[in-house]
């Protein structure tokens, strides 16, 4: 266990004689056996949320690559370990990733589509299903928070000049990633003749966007926070009005709508206690905008690959972290009315964080041969240079137990005759 307050790990760990003398009998056991290594490693995390615990559950691993039928067994596997030891599952919290998401189309019986919710609301869909340990109560599911900020900004940055993306609103005014090219030229323009930056934390590499910055959280937490839109909003209000501001003003709804989903909702630090709490009324608010928008286009291309609007899997996506936050927190404040909701709590930025770390080192290619080298690596660092948190940054560091590096501590001697 780790308390996510002080990010001290309470625990036991096998030494590496240990650890030898089992591969010893085992490879004394199985001589014939062709023994492959294991190239994925699926763990699992049980988050209390009416606490500053965490628990690490169990651990699965895997020769092949995961695939939903082995995601599905480790699932409904470690459901029922956390039920036999008191712990019940309520919510399920992962990433976009396409054998999470035929797990979760799978458990309504049906293939390849998300169970529909009777109503009026034709974008509801029902990303929850009976928990098998506990028939009477649900178990809903959550797409990370910080994941699918990176695909929303990801989007945005698809829909720029030769981009896979051609945004617009429904009266064919064209919008996208040339705004923020553009703030970010006038952010070094004001830089040159001396005057302070709106948004220096901004960087280069921010606006580029390679394939690695698109993995980070950090620049995409840029993009939504107050510094972007209080400068875009200054340029499309100042006097002349420039011939681009309509462009420019459609960008800042779309990081506004961002900011509602993300920062004041999903990622928000107030707590929940009603449906009425401010986090549920900001998250309601943007998801309303990327709801008008779709309206505003043609109904008929809108359900194919529409380059006017969000990749279809990015829409989807959203809809399953809307309406399975939603569907969580109606359940938990009518089940349990003295408790709160830390939304901030239901997100994987940590492990995230601590994992990017880990590809960041190994290059982008982390595998169980070099995990050890990079988790090394990590605590080097980690030892060697504190780490600093800005203010207001949301990731909570996930610190590791064991430190293979130990600062020298110099120790002066004086002489009774200095």
């Amino acid at each position: 266990m780790w308390n996510s307050r002080n990010h001290q790990i309470i625990g036991l760990a096998m030494s590496e004689r240990d650890q030898a003398s089992l591969l010893d009998v085992y490879q004394l056991l199985e001589e014939d056996r062709h023994t492959k290594m294991t190239n994925y490693i699926l763990q699992f995390l049980w988050r209390d949320l009416t606490s500053g615990f965490d628990v690490v559950g169990p651990y699965f691993t895997s020769e092949d690559a995961v695939s939903a039928k082995f995601i599905s067994a480790c699932i409904f596997e470690t459901i029922r370990l956390f039920q036999v030891n008191g712990l019940r599952t309520s919510l399920l919290i992962c990433d976009g990733a396409a054998p999470n998401l035929t797990f979760l189309k799978a458990t309504h019986g049906v293939s390849g589509v998300y169970g529909v919710c009777k109503g009026t609301d034709r974008f509801k869909v029902k990303p929850w299903f009976s928990n098998p340990c506990d028939p009477l109560h649900n178990i809903y599911w959550l797409i990370c928070p910080s994941h699918q900020l990176k695909n929303m900004i990801n989007a945005l940055y698809a829909s720029q000049d030769g981009g896979t993306r051609s945004f617009e609103d429904g009266n064919g005014t064209g919008f996208g990633w040339k705004a923020i090219v553009d703030m970010f030229a006038r952010e070094y323009q004001w830089r040159d003749i001396g005057h302070a930056r709106m948004v220096p934390k901004l960087r280069e590499i921010h606006v580029i966007r390679d394939s690695w910055t698109r993995l980070n959280v950090f620049p995409a937490k840029i993009m939504q926070q107050e510094q972007v839109l209080s400068e875009l909003n200054s340029y499309v209000t100042q006097s002349p009005i420039p011939n681009d501001a309509d462009n420019v003003r459609l960008t800042l709804r779309y990081l506004e709508a961002c900011r509602d989903l993300f920062e004041d909702g999903f990622l928000s630090h107030d707590k929940i206690t009603s449906m009425g709490s401010e986090p549920m009324l900001s998250i309601h608010k943007g998801f309303s905008h990327f709801e008008k928008w779709y309206n505003e286009l043609s109904e008929e291309s809108i359900g194919t690959q529409d380059p006017r609007f969000l990749s279809w899997q990015t829409w989807d996506l959203l809809r399953v972290c809307v309406y399975g936050f939603t569907g969580f927190a109606t359940w938990f404040l009518d089940e349990y009315p003295e408790h709160f909701i830390s939304p901030v709590r239901l997100s994987g930025s940590a492990v995230e964080t601590l994992f990017s770390q880990f590809k960041s080192t190994a290059r982008g290619k982390l595998s169980a041969m070099n995990y050890p080298t990079a988790r090394a690596a990590h605590l080097v660092k980690h030892t060697v240079t504190p780490h600093h948190s800005s203010k207001g940054y949301r990731d909570t560091p996930l610190q590791l137990c064991e430190v293979p590096l130990e600062k020298k501590k110099y120790e002066r001697t004086i002489k009774p005759n200095q």
